[in-house]
């Protein structure tokens, strides 16, 4: 009876090794969650979060002037007098982008503003939450597309990469158009696959052609976009290739001129003079093996050297061996061509002879979420591939895994300064700075805990600040400090055409940009410090104590200047 009942019992199926493909969402749904509160954890300066930035100020008052407009006028805001009043021009300002990305801060910002109608109150912490959900929305798209067409190990391997690059991350922090830019850039990219993959229909690729608009309604970089996506078309589709780009062409200029008002004005004439800012502009500093270049003449390797040095090095291995894992294009998923071509054109852009290029990362962020989807490829292809030791996949996976995961211990030895993170590849930041790279290019670290230290020492009194780049740094950093505000300091900007206003100033407070530290002169960068955030020796920004308080005679020796007057 025994085994006549074992006879007819149906036989339990083997376990599954594979059995979280059937959930390969999970894995980049989870990384996503993580990344999303890590971000939103630490965006706040006073609660160990980066210090305010250069353009911060800048972007969240314009995109707040943005909403504040459309809230008085009503309708009346897309009459032609109030678009060019609310979409102002300043030739020799700030250069001017697309409103999208503004709009998305200033909605944001909106929420927590305590003051909506005085245009001269900003929030900056309260406009950081928009990078940061983006940034959590960037890891969970480049993590859902790699496992659906990956595999779920693949895609919690790419949405990983793409929250533990310090550079990304760092970049969820500030309010301001970059990580706006890396997210709507990439998932324009996907939607064109997107759209190639479920059937190809003229509507589909319209729909992902207004996903490209609204990358250009962020900012310039969305152009990047046509022309790998034009190539790729025709390569996929041949012949067929007409309706289609035809759709997406057509959605996403029409996207881009119905987004900004200020085309409606003259849109030839005005759509010729922003395209032209991408190389007609004040040139900026950039500071690179050792010496300060114009940014048109920074050599042609300095966007792949940077992007190599500040990738972790893990990621950059496992990215090549993605790439290699993939190099038959034939028979790679569909896709994974337009998203290497991608990645190749928007590095050769910036490294085309003239081009400007500068602000480290900045210009080419897009290219790490790109790189990613590699990482997630080459993670899968170490541990499947069965031509590598046969030590169990489980034990690979796990190898991998750690591998991966080691790879975040750069946002922990370099919180909150993330954007002065370089890789092994250079020794860290103490062998970058060795090789000539750049510090701190953004300011950020110039915490609420050392301006706290500059607060106590300089209490009721001036503080000198240096570099300073722009009008608005200065009082984005004053406003958004309590520490200052408690105890009464007033921050001073060092300007060479205005020295006087350093008088009677006896301490400073600077960061370690090299590319316009210069600008202030060596004699004051020289005092006796008092407080200080650094990383593996290097210093990042500090306090210094003057011999003392700064005279029209220290002036005097300092510059050539005329005779200084009290401010």
């Amino acid at each position: 009876m025994r085994s006549g009942s074992a006879e007819t019992e149906k036989p339990k199926p083997a376990a599954d090794p594979h059995a979280q493909s059937c959930r390969p969402w999970l894995g980049p749904v989870t990384v996503a969650l993580l990344a999303t509160v890590a971000a939103l954890v630490t965006l706040a300066p006073e609660s160990g979060g980066p210090g305010i930035t250069c353009d911060e100020p800048y972007q969240v008052a314009y995109g707040k002037g943005l909403v504040w407009s459309l809230r008085q006028q009503g309708w009346s805001f897309f009459s032609p007098a109030n678009i060019a009043r609310n979409f102002r021009w300043g030739r020799h300002g700030p250069p001017v982008h697309p409103p999208l990305g503004n709009w998305i801060l200033g909605v944001i910002h909106g929420l927590f503003d305590v003051a909506p109608d005085e245009l001269g109150v900003v929030s900056l912490v309260a406009a950081r939450f928009a990078p940061a959900l983006a940034f959590g929305l960037l890891v969970l798209i480049v993590g859902l597309w790699t496992a659906k067409v990956e595999g779920g190990k693949a895609g919690t391997a790419a949405a990983a990469a793409v929250f533990l690059t310090p550079r990304l991350f760092g970049h969820a922090h500030l309010a301001a158009l970059d990580m706006l830019t890396t997210l709507f850039f990439t998932m324009a990219a996907l939607a064109v696959i997107v759209a190639h993959a479920r059937g190809g229909r003229w509507w589909q690729y319209a729909l992902a052609g207004i996903v490209w608009g609204l990358a250009m309604l962020v900012r310039l970089h969305g152009v990047l976009l046509a022309a790998p996506v034009v190539v790729w078309l025709v390569w996929r589709l041949r012949r067929r290739v007409l309706g289609p780009l035809l759709a997406w062409g057509i959605a996403g200029v029409a996207t881009l001129y119905a987004g900004w008002p200020w085309l409606w004005l003259a849109p030839f004439a005005n759509l010729k003079q922003y395209l032209a800012t991408g190389t007609q502009r004040q040139a900026l500093q950039v500071f690179y093996l050792g010496r300060v270049w114009a940014d048109h003449d920074v050599p042609r390797h300095y966007a792949v050297a940077t992007f190599a040095v500040v990738l972790p090095l893990g990621f950059l291995i496992l990215g090549i061996l993605g790439l290699w894992a993939r190099r038959r294009l034939r028979r790679a998923p569909p896709g994974t061509g337009l998203l290497a071509a991608l990645l190749a054109f928007v590095l050769a852009v910036f490294s085309f002879p003239g081009t400007p290029v500068y602000d480290g990362e900045r210009l080419f962020l897009m290219a790490f979420p790109l790189w990613a989807v590699f990482v997630g490829i080459g993670a899968k292809w170490l541990v499947e591939h069965p031509g590598l030791p046969s030590w169990g996949r489980r034990a690979r996976t796990v190898s991998v895994g750690a591998l991966i995961a080691l790879q975040g211990l750069g946002l922990v030895l370099y919180h909150p300064c993330y954007l002065s993170h370089y890789s092994l590849l250079v020794g860290g930041l103490a062998g970058a700075e060795r090789l000539g790279f750049e510090v701190d290019y953004w300011g950020g670290g110039i915490t609420e805990s050392l301006l706290s230290q500059a607060a106590d020492n300089a209490a009721g009194q001036r503080l000198l600040f240096g570099p300073n780049l722009a009008p608005y740094q200065v009082p984005g950093i004053q406003i958004a400090s309590p520490s200052l505000i408690e105890r009464e300091v007033k921050l001073v900007g060092w300007d060479a055409s205005r020295p006087q206003e350093a008088l009677g100033c006896r301490y400073g407070l600077f960061y370690h940009r090299k590319a316009n530290l210069a600008s202030v002169p060596e004699a004051l960068r020289q005092g006796r410090v008092v407080g200080q955030v650094a990383r593996q020796g290097v210093w990042i920004a500090q306090v210094v104590e003057f011999a003392e308080p700064v005279s029209a005679k220290t002036l005097s020796q300092l510059i050539e200047a005329p005779a200084i007057a009290p401010p």
